[in-house]
């Protein structure tokens, strides 16, 4: 990992912005202008950090001259790279070097509202409960316009509103977008520092998912909420490339294998809610499960029961090695 930073801040008090880039060289410099552009209290500290995650295009060469157009000499500013390929590589990289408090993951896609900093600073530094927040997108390509299957899909491209309900989403929806998501740094690098991440995100141009839902489902099952806010906005830019039917394909295709490790901790996470719940008899929950597991006709239901048990008597699940790692994390009483 190269890194080129200036003089490191002592007070943790404030924000960092996570910038993953890989070939994002024509992409960067409106994201940055974006932070530039951000209308922040002189009470509130905040740097950036760019992350060039095995580019070949001079994106970090780019970053750093893009930003000192913009003689902000107030703004912490890093420029890092990170060889290893995957999301989660570089935004592991990044963390690490971050000196503030909380954290906000922007693609190199992601155009923040100039309140943006401000507003997720201080949605975190209000309830310590809060583990992520995330807004809504405005979507932003060059032709104004898009294809006619694209609303269909939207979700899938971090696009629009994050559900109907606004506010608490941790048993709704159970995860928040990676684009735009705010935290806490110490949660960012704990919470995989013992249980490295099952799952890397995009990987050059492998379009690998799912590293954003998975860190949302620690958090949940670390008993921190999800809040969605509308009042956040961004303009998400997408490329005409991304609009091919092609990348969609592979797109989804990301998703549907990321699923197969999420669908577990989906599992988990709304076992451990419904046993949190007050007046959650989890003597019952088992007595419940043991005659399901003994009397349903659905072979599969019945496997979901025996999941259930299982986690409730503290056995090993021996035949779901990936299940076990998570119940592990979720059990470590220290992150």
């Amino acid at each position: 990992m190269t890194i080129h930073s200036n003089k490191l801040l002592k007070d943790s008090k404030g924000l960092t912005i996570l910038i993953c880039t890989y070939n994002g060289s024509s992409r960067l410099p409106q994201t940055l202008a974006h932070l530039a552009a951000q209308v922040i209290s002189n009470t509130i500290k905040w740097e950036i950090i760019v992350i060039d995650n095995a580019s070949t295009d001079n994106s970090l060469s780019i970053a750093k001259a893009e930003w000192n157009k913009y003689n902000l000499p107030g703004v912490h500013f890093n420029a890092i790279t990170e060889s290893k390929p995957g999301k989660i590589n570089a935004l592991k990289a990044g963390s690490a070097l971050a000196q503030f408090e909380y954290l906000i993951i922007c693609d190199d896609d992601n155009w923040l509202a100039p309140d943006y900093v401000q507003k997720t600073y201080h949605l975190l530094e209000e309830d310590p409960t809060i583990g992520a927040v995330g807004g809504q997108s405005i979507m932003v390509n060059d032709s104004g316009t898009y294809p006619s299957w694209f609303e269909n899909y939207s979700e899938g491209y971090a696009i629009g509103k994050q559900g109907s309900i606004i506010g608490d989403v941790t048993s709704s929806r159970g995860y928040l977008w990676g684009a735009g998501l705010g935290t806490r740094t110490n949660l960012y690098k704990d919470l995989f520092k013992y249980f490295p991440s099952l799952l890397v995100g995009r990987e050059g141009e492998k379009l690998s998912a799912g590293e954003d839902s998975e860190y949302c489902q620690r958090l949940i099952l670390k008993g921190y909420k999800l809040i969605y806010d509308p009042t956040l906005v961004f303009n998400h830019y997408i490329p005409s490339n991304r609009l091919e039917v092609s990348y969609r394909e592979a797109l989804y295709a990301g998703f549907a294998e990321s699923s197969i490790i999420l669908e577990k901790y989906y599992f988990l996470t709304k076992l451990k809610l419904h046993l949190d719940a007050d007046g959650t008899n989890k003597f019952f929950v088992l007595l419940r499960s043991l005659f399901r597991a003994i009397f349903i006709s659905s072979k599969e239901k019945r496997n979901h029961e025996k999941k259930i048990i299982t986690y409730l008597l503290n056995l090993k699940f021996k035949n779901d090695p990936i299940l076990q790692k998570i119940v592990d994390f979720e059990r470590r009483d220290k992150l």
